[in-house]
């Protein structure tokens, strides 16, 4: 299929992609609806298997059926995944929007166990995480696609020796369970014996792709959540997705997408309610990662607080995911975005029916590779993500190496010059947390409102997995904000001749020489101790 011309009305586009039998042939897996992939890339015969992720769900249903109440019984109360991106954005989003539901209290009846992602390697969450749990009594996903991602393996030997250290530990391999494809290095130690348990995940989807696999549903299974219901509205999502009609919800989303990006509308804005927040870092992933590349691409902007209409630039367009349990701010705004001229698409997802989310899943998977043959994208592939890794491995040869920062209030002071269709990226290597995380939310509204330009923000070692590829391959018109510490805790990678602090280091410098080598404005800054202090000291001394 051809990239449609630009400036072409969302109505028309999607009259273009019923006239085309669009649908149809996805769902036959036509591979010209998309440009040939980067040279290494898997064609798409060898990464469609996503669609058939809805059918396959109540046969997982079964097989995961009554796992909780086993390992309850085991004597397990809590469930880390350690995984990168696909592997572990589903588990941590389902984590946030069923909190109340897998954290209930211990009288509830329905065995569970509490589920954590852990998708970084700052020596102080490490530390933190394995300080709040019983490793004895702890589950360990160790989730790549690969069975290579360094992070999750580095984690991996982090809990086997603090287990091992453990004079009355009763854990070993059986705490640990290895979801990867099969004839990868991660599989091939699960058939040697390594692990409790290897399942395997299906070789024809893509780890973005992957959320309705295994990756996703064996620790939503674990923390006891209801796979039928996710079984039951992904596929009647992917049901209503079959028709080469208007009515299509994921050419309607698609359609939507590619045309206002092709009038210069690329920051795909999402709105959500505060309920649904989390399955904005889902979208990202899935949006950056695919179409973040040869120059082009869709920008996702989530997390963003809300700015007056007229304060958003005509770079935007504006996705509202609502749950009905929010009387307020972001349904309120929608009215005066479409009167300011922003588009403006809204999806429903009842908050009585939280498993709808299963179905959102798919019909966003679906949407991007529409939007994707619509921009001349090939979506299945991530060509820039690996160039990253390289440097960090070549700097942690290294270790001793410093990275050249800058003042946070000079970067401030130098987006005075910022305006759309630029846009500024917050990148953080730091420990993540809620009040850490709010500060840059204060700063990423301070930008905007003093420059209209759009913000994103994300922590390291997670946006490398994410939106990093967009950053990388996508439109050369990000600022981009690197946050570093100015000294790392100490902690000792078992087997390897680095610490997780100097791991942390090497990955942010070499994504930053990467990003610069492709043309971003990267500046590297480095904060102290008082990490919420020292950014809101600066915000307010250049944006008042």
């Amino acid at each position: 299929m051809t990239a449609l011309p630009g400036h072409q009305p969302v109505e028309k586009v999607l009259d273009h992609l019923v006239a085309e039998s669009f649908a149809t042939r996805l769902w036959r897996r036509d591979p010209t609806l998309w440009p040939e992939p980067s040279p290494g890339g898997d064609p798409p015969e060898l990464t469609l298997g996503w669609l058939d992720l809805p059918a396959r769900l109540p046969d997982l249903a079964e097989q995961f059926s009554g796992l909780a109440g086993t390992l309850v019984g085991d004597g397990f109360t809590d469930a880390v995944v350690l995984g990168m991106g696909g592997s572990s954005l589903t588990p941590l989003t389902l984590g946030e929007i069923f909190r109340s539901d897998v954290n209930r209290q211990s009288q509830d009846p329905a065995p569970r166990l509490r589920l954590h992602a852990l998708d970084t390697v700052n020596p102080s969450t490490v530390t933190s995480l394995t300080n709040s749990l019983d490793l004895s009594r702890t589950l360990f996903f160790v989730s790549s696609k690969s069975g290579t991602t360094v992070e999750p393996l580095t984690l991996e030997s982090h809990f086997r020796s603090r287990l091992a250290d453990q004079s009355n530990a009763r854990g070993g391999r059986r705490n640990f369970v290895a979801l990867t494809d099969s004839g990868t290095p991660l599989s091939e130690r699960a058939r040697a014996g390594e692990f409790g348990t290897w399942v395997a995940t299906p070789e024809d989807v893509g780890g973005r792709f992957s959320g309705l696999s295994a990756f996703g549903m064996m620790p939503a299974a674990v923390a006891g959540l209801n796979l039928q219901a996710f079984a039951d509205e992904a596929v009647r999502m992917a049901q209503l997705c079959r028709a080469d009609t208007t009515s299509n919800p994921g050419l309607q989303l698609g359609g939507f997408l590619a045309a206002n990006a092709q009038t210069g509308r690329d920051k795909v804005t999402l709105l959500t309610s505060p309920g649904l927040a989390a399955f904005g870092m889902w979208v990202e992933q899935l949006l950056a990662e695919s179409t973040g590349k040869n120059g082009k691409g869709l920008i996702p902007v989530t997390g963003e607080k809300l700015s007056p209409a007229e304060k958003y630039g005509n770079d935007r367009q504006f996705v509202l995911i609502d749950s009905g349990d929010d009387a307020s701010s972001v349904r309120a705004l929608s009215s005066g975005l479409v009167a300011a001229g922003h588009p403006l698409l809204i999806i429903e997802v009842p908050a009585e029916n939280k498993y709808r989310i299963a179905g959102e899943f798919f019909r966003w998977e679906f949407a991007t590779a529409v939007a994707s043959s619509l921009m001349g994208i090939y979506p299945f592939d991530q060509p820039d993500v690996e160039a990253a890794k390289i440097k960090a491995r070549q700097l942690l040869t290294d270790i001793n190496q410093e990275l050249e920062v800058g003042p946070l209030v000079d970067a401030l002071k130098s987006l005075a010059g910022v305006s759309p269709p630029a846009y500024v990226a917050l990148i953080a290597f730091l420990p993540e947390s809620p009040p850490l995380t709010a500060e840059f939310s204060a700063l990423r509204l301070a930008i905007t409102d003093a420059t209209g330009v759009a913000t994103t923000f994300g922590y390291g070692p997670r946006y490398l997995h994410s939106i990093g590829q967009l950053y990388k391959g996508g439109p050369k018109n990000a600022v981009v904000l690197g946050f570093v510490s100015g000294k790392y805790d100490d902690l000792p990678v078992p087997g390897a001749n680095y610490s997780f602090g100097q791991l942390t280091v090497a990955q942010a410098g070499g994504d930053f020489t990467v990003m610069a080598e492709q043309g971003q404005n990267v500046q590297p800054i480095a904060l102290g101790n008082r990490l919420i202090e020292e950014l809101e000291h600066a915000r307010n001394l250049v944006f008042g």
